[in-house]
């Protein structure tokens, strides 16, 4: 084969991995499924949202039967957070930003009730940890004994490790086809 036919034949290969690039650009244009509607707390970090099971990504909260320790005594801390995120999505109508979906086909989602990001705002006051996103405010609860830092108490996903249930990693949502073909190609 000559030269100049490689050369070519490059170019060719080339041009083809830029158009599919562009067109996996094009179809992956960041758009987020965004859902709203009836919203009721399962526990301090998941919710049910029209039907739909929902964990809120960036933040763990205690589990319903986890007991913390403060001076006075014990404290229903994963109750306390159920509590909590049920009065925070009562202040308006709740909408989710979906990102993905989890092992358990949760769908990873940022949600807010009345302009309030959630999980935000339950690490802010205490009643989450920071799980991938939120460290700062994470911080500022710390800084202040706000919630869980104002107690004695295990990690969510520690606590679920030593009490025999399944451990749950940082969630990231699992990538969809066009992320699939990104990571493919080198370019997620």
């Amino acid at each position: 084969m000559s030269f100049s036919r490689r050369v070519r034949d490059v170019g060719v290969a080339v041009a083809m991995m830029v158009l599919i690039v562009l067109i996996i650009v094009r179809l992956s244009d960041g758009s987020v499924e965004t859902i709203g509607g009836a919203a009721r707390a399962k526990d301090g970090d998941s919710i049910t949202l029209d039907g739909r099971r929902v964990r809120l990504i960036g933040m763990d909260a205690p589990e319903m039967s986890q007991i913390c320790k403060r001076d006075d005594g014990e404290w229903r801390c994963g109750v306390a957070a159920r509590s909590r995120l049920a009065e925070l999505m009562r202040a308006g109508p709740v909408t989710c930003r979906v990102q993905g979906k989890d092992k358990y086909d949760r769908l990873l989602s940022r949600c807010e009730a009345n302009g309030i990001d959630l999980g935000e705002r339950m690490v802010r006051e205490g009643l989450a940890v920071a799980y991938g996103d939120y460290e700062h405010e994470e911080q500022l609860a710390k800084a202040e004994r706000k919630g869980l830092w104002g107690s004695t108490f295990d990690r969510p996903q520690d606590w679920r490790r030593m009490n025999g249930r399944q451990s749950e990693g940082v969630h990231t949502a699992e990538p969809g086809l066009v992320g699939r073909i990104l990571g493919l190609l080198g370019l997620d």
